[in-house]
């Protein structure tokens, strides 16, 4: 039945990898090169933050290292520290832009889990109570009410929230 499915149409170009550059998104997102759309919310020689370009709803982040490792055992104890302390401070930044009542958060380790970058990464997705409409539950539709440009401003307000 059509109500057993998260449907997320925007992510097709992701999924079919129309999007994807050859390489790794995210080092190319850390090297800034200037042909990966991205929107980097904070950067510094360990970790980075940003914007997730086909979210699965408004504030869709995600909290990547910038070592090139795929899990988390990899990561120096100082990477692994600071890591963890930006998915806090990054939650804690969403809270107070976007006021959501709930996240999901997590991490896919390894292809068989869904990780579609082999690269460690956190994701942190605002979950709103009244988010789910008529779209949503009859043309399988998710309606954002803002663009990505809209939040990102809304989110850089605060993001030295991040740098303390």
């Amino acid at each position: 039945m059509y109500r057993d499915y998260l449907w997320s149409p925007e992510r097709m170009k992701w999924v079919t990898g129309m999007a994807r550059p050859s390489g790794c998104v995210f080092c190319k997102i850390a090297r800034n090169d200037p042909r990966v759309p991205k929107k980097v919310i904070y950067r510094d020689n360990l970790v980075m933050v940003i914007m997730n370009i086909f979210p699965y709803n408004v504030g869709h982040v995600e909290v990547v290292p910038i070592s090139h490792v795929e899990w988390p055992e990899q990561l120096t104890d100082e990477e692994f520290t600071h890591f963890c302390s930006m998915i806090k401070k990054t939650i804690n930044l969403l809270r107070k832009t976007l006021s959501p009542p709930g996240f999901n958060t997590g991490i896919n380790l390894g292809k068989v889990s869904g990780q579609s970058v082999p690269h460690l990464h956190f994701h942190i997705v605002p979950r709103y109570a009244s988010e789910a409409g008529f779209m949503d539950a009859i043309a399988g539709t998710k309606v954002m009410p803002e663009t990505l440009d809209q939040t990102y401003k809304r989110i850089m307000k605060h993001a030295d929230m991040l740098k303390k």
